[in-house]
């Protein structure tokens, strides 16, 4: 009896140490997700953390948002949302140019974003989000439209875009050649 308690011990302490991992020891994320954990089973600790991973959990969504609904436009809405799902990792100056070039004006966009804490430049001049930020963008897309990937403004998830571009081209072929008969 007494080793199992242990092993138990044992097994929430890892999966504690990667809840912190995941929340990246951000206070609030992690009185959010440790309160949404409490008094639940190992299983289901694990279950909730793979969850937490694919869709946030909507308690730290809706606090995280406030930051992201507080933003001054939808310009810098988007440069977020773009950050969270293609550029994370990537050159800063590279980024802006390729947002520059759909008209964002990325220089002062992700200088706000940086100002509020929402994104990072690091000493290489590479763009970094905390993992529960890039979370909550991608989940601000996918709420619009949960069950239709093709309905989505981004698309980050290489299943999606397969079965997006599968689906879109078995579509346009039927169409062509119904067009053809």
């Amino acid at each position: 009896m007494h080793s199992s308690k242990r092993v138990l011990e044992m097994v929430f302490s890892e999966i504690s140490r990667n809840v912190v991992k995941y929340s990246g020891g951000l206070p609030l994320a992690l009185e959010v997700i440790g309160s949404y954990l409490f008094d639940r089973e190992v299983l289901e600790w694990i279950c909730a953390l793979e969850k937490l991973k694919r869709i946030p959990n909507d308690q730290v969504h809706k606090k995280l948002k406030i930051s992201y609904d507080g933003l001054n436009d939808d310009t810098e809405k988007d440069i977020f949302l773009d950050i969270a799902c293609f550029f994370i990792g990537m050159d800063r100056t590279d980024v802006i140019h390729i947002l520059n070039g759909c008209g964002l004006f990325a220089e002062i966009g992700i200088s706000v974003l940086v100002e509020r804490s929402l994104v990072t430049v690091d000493d290489k001049n590479k763009l970094g989000m905390h993992d529960l930020l890039r979370d909550m963008g991608r989940e601000i897309i996918r709420e619009k439209s949960p069950k239709e990937p093709e309905e989505r403004s981004r698309l980050w998830f290489h299943e999606d875009v397969l079965d997006v571009l599968s689906e879109h081209t078995v579509r346009t072929l039927y169409t062509c050649f119904k067009f053809l008969i």
